[in-house]
C-alpha cells in the first residue's frame, strides 16, 4: 500500500482547505438563492449593462448554484475522515448519529422556526409572498423537523433544507457500509478498524456507479440519498486515496470513469464536473501537503466556518428583505433601487449566518463533543 500523504492520517488540524472549498460553496449558494428568487423582471442585472451582458450574468449565477456539489464531495471525504478510527457496533453507530443530530439538529430546528416566523410576516403583518408555498400544518412542520418532508411529499419550507435530509440518509449509508467493509474481508492491521480497500470497494463502488449511471437519472429517486451518492463517493474515495487505504491507481480509474461518463451525460454534465473538480482539487492539495495551507484567507475561513448557518438561514432572511424592499419601492424598483435591495439581502444572511452559528451552532457543536465516549 502507497504512503499516506502527509498530515492527513492522524492529525488533528484542521483541513483549511476544505474548509475554504465549503465557504465558496455557501458563498455560491446564497448569492444563487438571492438573484433566482428576485421577483420578475430581474432588474438588478440590467445595472451591469455596458460592462457585460444580461445574458453573460443570467448564465453566471445559474452557474453558482453547483455550490451543492461541491458540499457533498466535501461531505463524503470529511466522513471517510472522520470514521476511519471508529469500529462500527450498534452501540457506536447510535453514538455516531446521536453526535450529528446534536451537532446539526438545533441550528436547522432554529431555521425552521425563522421560516415560520417569516412566513406569519409576511401574510397576516405585511401583505407579502409568503417564502413557501402552500398551508402550514402540523404534519408539515413535524415531517421538517425529522428529516422526513420530501419523502412523505411535503413541499419544502425553504429552499436548501432538502440537502439536509439527504445529509442524514449518507450519515446512516456511510456508517452501515464502513462496518460492513470491515467484516467483509480481513484488515490490513487486524487490531486496527480501518477496512482493507477492497472491503470498502466492494461494498461503496457498485451503488456509487450505479448511481452515477442510473439511480440519478430517476426523478422519483431524487428525494433519496442514492440519488447524489456518486457525489459522496468521489469524496469518500479521495480522502481514502489520502489516507494510503486505496491506491492511486483505483483513484484513478474512478476519475477516469467520472470523465467517461461526462462524455455521454449533456444534461448533468456540469454537476459532475463541479463535483469531479472537487475531489480532484482536494486529492491534488492533499499529495502536495497543502490541506492546511491552502485558501487560508481569513474572510474565506470564517464563511466556511459559519457556512452551515449561512445556508440554513439565509433564504428565509433574503425573501423578507427582497420583499419589504420591492414594496418600498411600489413593486417597480430601479436597476439600482433593486441592485441594493440584493445587497442588503446579501449582507443580512451573512449577518444571521454569524448570529446563527454564535448563539446556536457553536454551542451544539461543543455539546456534540461531549457525547464523544
Amino acid at each position: 500500500m502507497q504512503t499516506a500523504a502527509k498530515g492527513i492520517t492522524g492529525s488533528r488540524q484542521r483541513f483549511v482547505f476544505v474548509d475554504g472549498l465549503r465557504g465558496i460553496a455557501a458563498l455560491g449558494i446564497v448569492v444563487f438563492h438571492i438573484w433566482w428568487y428576485e421577483p420578475d423582471p430581474y432588474p438588478a442585472l440590467e445595472t451591469a449593462n455596458g460592462i457585460m451582458s444580461v445574458e453573460f450574468l443570467d448564465a453566471l449565477f445559474i452557474r453558482i448554484r453547483g455550490g451543492v456539489q461541491i458540499l457533498l464531495v466535501i461531505s463524503g471525504f470529511v466522513i471517510a475522515y472522520t470514521l476511519r478510527k471508529t469500529w462500527v457496533t450498534p452501540a457506536e453507530l447510535a453514538q455516531f448519529i446521536k453526535r450529528r443530530l446534536m451537532r446539526l439538529v438545533p441550528a436547522y430546528w432554529v431555521a425552521i422556526g425563522v421560516v415560520i416566523l417569516v412566513d406569519f410576516a409576511c401574510r397576516k403583518l405585511s401583505d407579502l409572498t409568503s417564502p413557501f408555498e402552500g398551508e402550514l400544518s402540523v404534519t408539515r412542520i413535524s415531517s421538517h423537523l425529522t428529516f422526513l418532508q420530501d419523502i412523505v411529499g411535503h413541499d419544502p419550507l425553504g429552499a436548501g433544507m432538502w440537502t439536509i435530509c439527504i445529509e442524514m440518509q449518507f450519515y446512516f449509508v456511510a456508517v452501515l457500509g464502513w462496518g460492513l467493509a470491515q467484516r467483509m474481508f480481513p484488515r490490513p492491521v487486524a487490531g486496527e478498524p480501518r477496512p482493507s480497500s477492497t472491503g470498502l470497494l466492494v461494498v461503496f463502488a457498485p451503488v456509487a456507479f450505479i448511481s452515477l449511471f442510473h439511480w440519478r437519472l430517476l426523478d422519483s429517486n431524487d428525494h433519496w440519498v442514492t440519488h447524489f451518492l456518486w457525489m459522496f463517493f468521489l469524496g469518500m474515495v479521495t480522502s481514502w486515496t489520502l489516507d494510503g487505504t486505496i491506491s492511486r491507481t483505483i483513484f484513478a480509474f474512478v476519475v477516469f470513469v467520472a470523465l467517461v461518463e461526462l462524455v455521454f451525460d449533456a444534461e448533468w454534465r456540469y454537476e459532475n464536473s463541479l463535483a469531479l473538480a472537487t475531489a480532484l482539487a482536494i486529492f491534488t492539495a492533499g499529495i502536495r501537503d497543502s490541506l492546511f495551507v491552502w485558501l487560508n484567507w481569513p474572510w474565506l475561513q470564517y464563511l466556511g466556518k459559519i457556512s452551515y448557518s449561512l445556508y440554513l438561514i439565509h433564504f428565509p432572511v433574503c425573501h423578507l428583505v427582497t420583499m419589504t424592499g420591492w414594496k418600498w419601492y411600489s413593486n417597480a424598483p430601479t436597476p439600482f433601487q433593486a441592485s441594493t435591495i440584493l445587497l442588503t439581502s446579501f449582507v443580512a444572511s451573512l449577518i444571521a449566518g454569524h448570529i446563527l452559528y454564535t448563539l446556536v451552532e457553536a454551542p451544539s457543536a461543543k455539546w456534540a463533543a461531549t457525547a464523544k465516549s
